[in-house]
């Protein structure tokens, strides 16, 4: 994994690490282009990128990322809905 990206993506400048994946396909930078659409808030593309990491690499951080992506988007709180 390219640490300098993973830098960029956890100090919020997404702009700049977006650049730095511009064209990616292999595995670890398809993963970290998910952290990065995860952390805009692009939830759509980052389970894309998750998938596409987890299908170039099999058990790899995109798999498992992808797993956790699901939970989040499965979880429902009845509670918050009816008060």
């Amino acid at each position: 994994m390219n640490s300098e990206i993973l830098k960029l993506i956890e100090s919020g400048q997404l702009d700049q690490a977006r650049e730095a994946l511009a064209g990616a396909s292999d595995a670890d930078s398809l993963y970290l282009l998910g952290r990065l659409e995860w952390k805009a808030g692009n939830r759509a593309a980052a389970i894309s990128a998750y998938n596409a990491s987890a299908q170039a690499m099999p058990g790899g951080p995109g798999e498992i990322a992808l797993e956790q992506a699901r939970r989040v988007m499965e979880f429902y709180n009845h509670d918050l809905y009816n008060p």
